[in-house]
Parts: C-alpha cells; structure tokens; sequence
C-alpha cells in the first residue's frame, strides 16, 4: 500500500470520529450550562439533568475529539498534511446521522446529498494527493508560513467581529465554523513541519525547532476544542457548524501548502475537488432555515 493511500485512511478514520465527536459535545453541552448556572436561582419546578450521563458523553466526544491529534502525527509519517486534511469530508455523513438520529435535529434529504457531493469532492483531493511527486512538509517555508497564518489570524478576527454583529445565528455559525476549521487545520499543518524539519519521515521532531511547531499545534488544537463549547452555548446547531468547519479544515491547508510548501503547485484536480467540496457545504446549507 502506497503513503498517500495510508495518510488517506488515517484521514478518514480521524473524520468519522472528529465529526461524531462534535455531536456527542453538543448533546452533552447542557452539562456545562448547568455548572454555569448552578450558582444561579433555579426555575421553579427545574429539575437537575441526568449529569453522569451527560457528564460521561461529554467526556467521550472530548476523548474523541482529541484523538484526531493522534491521527495526525500517525498520517505525517507518511505524507505532507493535506493528504490527511482532504479525507475530512467522509466523516459527514456520520455527523448527519448522529444529528438526525440521536440529536434530532431536522434534517433535509437535500443535506444528505449535500454530504455526499462534499465526499466525492475530498475523494478528488485525496487522487490529486496521489498522482503527485512524493513531498514532505519539511521543505515548508517557515518565514512565508509564518506571515500567511498571522494574515489569516487578522482576518478571521475581522470576520468574527462581523458575523457577531449579524445577530444572526446561521451567520455566526458558518463563520465559527470557518475559524474553528482554519484553528483545528494548523493542527496536523504544524505537526507535519515539526516532524519532518530536518529530513527524514518520522513520528516525533528531530530538532528543537521542529519541537518547538509541534507543540505549538497543540494551542491551535486546544483553542478550536475550546470556541466550538462556547459557539455551541450560543445555540447554534450542529449540522450548520460541522459543514464550514470541515470545507475550512479541508480548504486551508492546500491553500497553506500552495503558498509556502516548495514544489506543492495547485492542479486541475485541487481546482475541481475545491469547487465540488464548495459545492457539497452550500448544498447542506441550503435547506437549512434561517435563525
């Protein structure tokens, strides 16, 4: 079995339980509501909700979620980060089913068939990964890299401060989605340089430098775990969060890539597997109704 082929089946492994995960944390998240009003005078006839339970779901999508870390340093060993990103879109069909079923959320068949366009879109990706030359994040730029995430830093908190203003929740979903997307994508981005400086495939740095980006990944992962708690105390619904969350984590890191990762040019297969993931989140939030 080729690399690429391996980084792809980590990558799809990691999205049906990173995509599940999300639901499980917005189901549980009436366990954090509760410790926040707990010092709070409770509604006459309010009773407390079942808690261990909650409190036990809340601490298995936790689990879950972090455990796409580990995912990510496993599909580094073996190809540049985008081949693990650009699998991100089969854990969708899975989060439609745990949103429909479990969270009862309504769903539209539409969104299905959505998920399902943004699954063939990520598969395109995933052939573009293997028909090209074999690269590694090592031969990242690190002085273009570093600008290009402090831009998109600036702008993403113009873009928040926008969306806030909306007072729309569907706005400020698709927004946090989209931020929470870029945060969690620098988690294997950063992982894979930090792996690979120095020469070499490998599951942990070699040089201190190479320490010193993987571990920062660990803060980008921590602050995307920690904004969708708070977007989801906000109301706002899984099936609107999950699709812009996972076209950004599956978008940025080629953008990422193109720009500051020597010999990693973007093709008619990146184009059309771009366009057609695009196309899969608009027709999930097509049907979706307006808050």
């Amino acid at each position: 079995m080729s690399n690429s082929l391996i980084a792809m089946i980590y990558g799809i492994a990691g999205s049906v339980l990173f995509n599940v995960s999300k639901g499980m944390q917005r189901q549980s998240i009436d366990a954090l509501s509760f410790i926040f009003r707990k010092r709070r005078k409770r509604r006459a006839g309010e009773s407390r909700p079942g808690s261990a339970k909650i409190v036990a779901l809340y601490a298995t999508g936790f689990v879950l979620n972090n455990s796409l870390g580990l995912f990510a340093i496993l599909a580094n060993r073996y190809a540049p980060s985008s081949y693990y990103t650009s699998m991100f879109g089969t854990g969708m069909i899975a989060l439609m089913l745990y949103s429909g079923i479990i969270l009862r959320e309504p769903i539209h068949p539409l969104q299905y068939a959505g998920a399902a366009v943004l699954t063939l879109g990520t598969l395109i990706l995933g052939y573009d990964g293997i028909v090209r030359e074999q690269m590694t994040m090592g031969s990242t730029n690190l002085p273009v890299a570093a600008v290009v995430v402090g831009v998109s830093l600036v702008a993403g908190l113009v873009l928040f401060i926008y969306a806030r203003r909306t007072r729309s929740l569907l706005v400020l979903g698709v927004v946090s989605g989209l931020l929470i997307g870029f945060a969690a994508s620098l988690d294997p981005v950063l992982k894979g340089i930090g792996q690979n400086l120095g020469g070499g495939g490998r599951y942990l740095p070699k040089l201190s430098l190479g320490w010193f980006i993987f571990l920062a990944s660990f803060l980008f992962a921590t602050l995307s775990f920690a904004s969708s708690q708070w977007i989801f105390s906000r109301g706002v619904r899984a099936s609107v969060l999950i699709p812009s969350q996972n076209f950004a984590y599956i978008a940025y890191p080629i953008f990422f890539q193109a720009v500051s990762l020597s010999g990693y040019n973007l093709t008619a297969y990146t184009w059309l597997g771009l366009f057609i993931t695009i196309l899969g989140t608009v027709i999930m939030q097509a049907m979706i109704k307006k808050d």
